[in-house]
């Protein structure tokens, strides 16, 4: 078996092992960039807060409308079965 080839990223300069025969990559290691003025790294944060507040608020309200689908197939299903005769679902292996 061959060797795993040890490669760098041009793009973030990240140490990456590679599988010869499959391709992929089986261990990375990112290289941590300088450190950054106080300043930017404060901003950085801040923008990354208000990011993630966003996509808290559309989760709770995917969450909100997760419920009122669920409670609306439900109600289906219910009618369904009251309207259904038999009252029992067909098994798959009869053959009738």
């Amino acid at each position: 078996m061959p060797e795993a080839l040890d490669v760098t990223c041009p793009c973030c300069e990240a140490e990456l092992k590679v599988d010869p025969e499959t391709g992929a990559v089986v261990w990375h290691e990112k290289k941590k960039g300088p450190a950054a003025d106080f300043d930017e790294l404060v901003t950085r944060v801040q923008s990354q807060r208000s990011v993630l507040d966003e996509k808290f608020a559309r989760s709770v309200q995917h969450t909100k409308r997760s419920g009122e689908i669920l409670e609306k197939k439900f109600e289906e299903a219910r009618k369904r079965a009251e309207q259904d005769p038999g009252g029992k679902p067909p098994h798959p292996f009869d053959n009738e």
